[in-house]
Parts: C-alpha cells; structure tokens; sequence
C-alpha cells in the first residue's frame, strides 16, 4: 500500500479507541467502519485499490482488534458505538466527512447521521443487507428476539463476560478465518493483523470480545428504522453483493427497505457486485471503480434517481 499509514488512540471514558490512518490528513477525510466481529483490517485491500483522493481514517470497535473493551456488565448496543463516532469525529475537529461502512457499519452510521445531521456529506455501503434484516425480527417477532439476545445473554452472563480462554497457533487462527468468512488464507491473514494477542509458546489469543457476539439491535420499529435511514440523508451509495447471505423472512425485509430508499430518495444510489458478504476483501478491484466514481467531487448526487 503506497499511502502513508498511521497508528495512534483516542481517550474514551472506559478506555482506548485504536485508530489508524492511511494518506494524507491535508485531503477531505473519510471515515470506515467495520462490521460485525471484524476490525479496521477488513478495509486493508480495498484501500489498496482506492485513489489517493481522500484522508482513509479507520478505528476497532471496543473489544475488536486492538481497541479497549467496554466496561463489562449490560448487553452492548449498535448504538452505544454511535458514541464512539461521536468520540472520535470531535478528536479529529472534522466539520464534515465522508462515511464508509461494512455490514453492521451501516446501522451504525444511519443512527450517527440521524443524530448529527450535516456532518456526513456521503455514504458508501457495503453490503448492508444482513445487518437489516435483524430489524425484521427485532419488530415482528419480539419474543424470539428477546429470547435469542437477552434470554441466552444473562442466563450465562459470566461466559459472555469472563471472554475465551482458547489459544491458537498462527496456522490455526488462518484456518478458522478462512472457514468461517471464506476468504483465501492469505487475505486471513490481512484481517487478523490487528486482532492476534500473543499468548506465549507461539500460540495467541484473539482479541475479538466475546460478549460483542451478543452485540443488540436498537428495538425500534420498522417504520422507525425507515425514518432513520432515511431523514436528513446525504448522497448514498449501496454496493449489494451477489451472493446474498440473508435467509428467511429478513431477506424480504431488508430488500423491500433498500427499493423504498431507492423509490423515494432522488440521492440513492445501488450497484451489485459479483462476491459474497467479504466482497470488499475478496474482489476489491470490483468494487472500488464504482465507490471511486461515486466519490468524484464534480458528481452532484442531490439530483440523481438511479440504480446501476
């Protein structure tokens, strides 16, 4: 990677929020948030296939990659790490950026721009579907959704928060990425490079807390998470892998927002790309030609209505 990269943390009440950067801090900022039990690592090869255009700034959730936990005790929200934006935005005095997400990245950055409206001038998306589709069962099915979060949360609530005791050699920490994301081994190894702790006689730990499994949805309505999605909203770029990896009634949910969005929102913008969930560590060349364009700053998507 030919951009500058830079490591550093930012002070938060219940501890460090790791931070890295690449380029050059001179150029419009751009924030990239990570999905669910991932880190900044997840943007490492896409990054690679971007332009030096923008400041690429990037931060580990709490309790991912090499950020301080929250404190242990209630079930963490999506929400709670709207804050950690807020955190972070302040550190940097940005007046306005560009946001950049993966996965569950993306409910986190609606509930940000929905809070502080104006500060986001753009949004790119990377595949938001499945982090959606949590909202279906969040409103239709509220027991279950109770029972699955809460229930099995607090009924074992010290293995939730006394964290795993599992060591792994190197090979074995690769082989349980590559299994579990279908990723090649050595992009493994690029999404583990900030989430191995060394544990002593070559093995390590990984850094990803386990309670941040058990992570919850904000329990709102459909219509709720529409308004969110959709007030206030800066020019938005959706990239849809082919390979959807939603099943069950969320599938429908989460497609019936995404085309209301595209319907109603002259500033919308989707494109699918061949890949799965990890597409933007898989096949980055196929997606970042489309975030680039969308990026450009003569194109004015105030005015746009279109689905590529």
């Amino acid at each position: 990677m030919n951009k500058p990269m830079q490591e550093w943390t930012v002070d938060a009440t219940w501890g460090k929020i790791a931070m890295v950067s690449w380029g050059n801090p001179a150029k419009p900022p751009m924030l990239l948030v990570h999905g669910f039990m991932d880190s900044a690592a997840t943007f490492i090869l896409l990054l690679e296939q971007l332009p030096d255009t923008h400041y690429y700034v990037a931060f580990d959730m709490p309790g991912h990659g090499k950020s301080d936990p929250f404190p242990p005790g209630l079930i963490v929200s999506q929400v709670n790490i709207v804050e950690v934006i807020r955190l972070i935005v302040k550190h940097m005095d940005w007046k306005n950026f560009i946001y950049m997400s993966h996965s569950m990245g993306f409910v986190i950055g609606i509930f940000y721009n929905h809070l502080f409206p104006g500060k986001i001038t753009k949004m790119v998306h990377i595949d938001p579907a499945a982090p959606i589709s949590v909202y279906f069962y969040v409103h239709n099915t509220v027991r279950r959704w109770y029972e699955h979060l809460y229930d099995i949360y607090y009924s074992s609530y010290d293995r939730w928060n006394e964290g795993s005791t599992r060591r792994l050699t190197l090979d074995e920490a690769v082989n349980l990425i590559v299994r579990s994301r279908s990723i090649s081994e050595n992009q493994a190894e690029v999404v583990l490079s900030r989430c191995l702790v060394p544990a002593g006689d070559g093995k390590f730990k990984l850094s990803w807390e386990t309670r941040m499994k058990k992570i919850a949805a904000a329990a709102i309505s459909e219509e709720t998470f529409y308004t969110v999605m959709t007030q206030h909203a800066p020019p938005m770029l959706i990239v849809q892998a082919s390979e959807n990896i939603v099943v069950g009634p969320g599938r429908e949910f989460a497609a019936n927002i995404l085309e209301k969005c595209r319907l109603m929102l002259p500033n919308f913008q989707s494109v699918t790309v061949t890949g799965g969930h990890d597409v933007h560590i898989t096949h980055p060349e196929s997606i970042a030609p489309h975030i680039e364009k969308f990026l450009k700053p003569d194109r004015d998507c105030r005015f746009l209505r279109c689905k590529l």
